[in-house]
């Protein structure tokens, strides 16, 4: 550290006050243990005591928390950048019960567009009864916008199967507060028991977690190509009045011609990833 040893404990003592923690290289992040299941809903209300880390890169803090059966994870971005672009890319949770980064089981947090149809079905499928008056009232709408929990390389790892375990399956929301600052709240189960999504660890053990979010998805190059095709013809479109060598200043002859990586200094398109070790409180800790 560059500051003097006489500021050490003020320091620590204003890290304290803020409820954020100072960790060292490589130490691992203390779950706080759950007697009561959360309930995923993207607000603070239930984080108000949790003690928060924040990562330098990207000024997102985080808390960390289990129970006997699931993790659970609060995000806090602090500004709109972040609110979209998570909005583009979803955000990514690896984790591995080895001492190792690996990329090969996770989940992919995410929004999309589904048709209503597909909403029921979904919700059925989940096991969440569905009435008439709530199909009528979903059905108003030909789609909605439903929060998604995707399996990463599901097909990597065998899924443990045990009619007798109930495993409950990963749950996230995201909201936006006054202050444009972006809410992230994540419910993954510990247990790989019957579910493809799970951790495979349990209480009291360590995970390593890796979480990923921004850059440029095939989707989101497609939409990038299109909207700069759609301000070259308007460009071409009001240069036709020009004089030739004026327009040719602007982008024919002496000008420059090749592929436009603008986008990749826009705040929304960059890239955040990091790791941390979890140390998962044993019950009743």
């Amino acid at each position: 550290m560059t500051r003097k040893v006489v500021l050490i404990p003020l320091a620590l003592s204003l890290l304290a006050g803020l409820g954020v923690r100072a960790l060292a290289k490589d130490a691992a992040v203390e779950s706080q243990w759950l007697a009561v299941p959360l309930r995923i809903d993207a607000s603070d209300q239930d984080w108000q005591d949790a003690t928060f880390v924040t990562d330098e890169a990207s000024k997102a803090r985080y808390a960390v928390r289990n129970d006997g059966k699931n993790l659970y994870l609060m995000f806090i971005f602090p500004d709109i950048t972040s609110y979209t672009t998570i909005e583009y890319t979803g955000l990514k949770v690896y984790f591995s019960a080895e001492d190792k980064k690996d990329k090969n089981l996770g989940v992919l947090f995410t929004k999309r567009p589904m048709e209503t149809e597909t909403v029921i079905a979904e919700l059925e499928k989940r096991g969440q009864p569905v009435t008439e008056e709530q199909k009528a009232e979903l059905r108003k709408q030909k789609a909605h916008v439903v929060f998604v929990e995707e399996p990463i390389n599901e097909k990597k790892a065998p899924v443990p199967s045990d009619p007798a375990v109930k495993t409950d399956p990963p749950v996230f929301r995201s909201a936006a507060n006054k202050q444009r600052m972006l809410y992230c709240e994540f419910r993954i189960p510990l247990s790989r028991v019957n579910e493809a999504r799970g951790i495979g660890t349990e209480p009291g053990k360590t995970v390593k977690l890796g979480f990923e979010w921004g850059g440029t998805t095939p989707e989101i190059m497609k939409s990038i190509m299109a909207d700069r095709a759609a301000s070259g013809s308007r460009a071409s479109q009001g240069a036709s009045g020009m004089s030739s060598s004026v327009a040719a200043g602007a982008g024919g002859e002496g000008g420059y011609e090749g592929p436009d990586f603008s986008y990749s200094r826009d705040p929304r398109y960059k890239k955040h990833s990091f790791w941390i070790d979890v140390k998962l409180a044993a019950q009743g800790s």
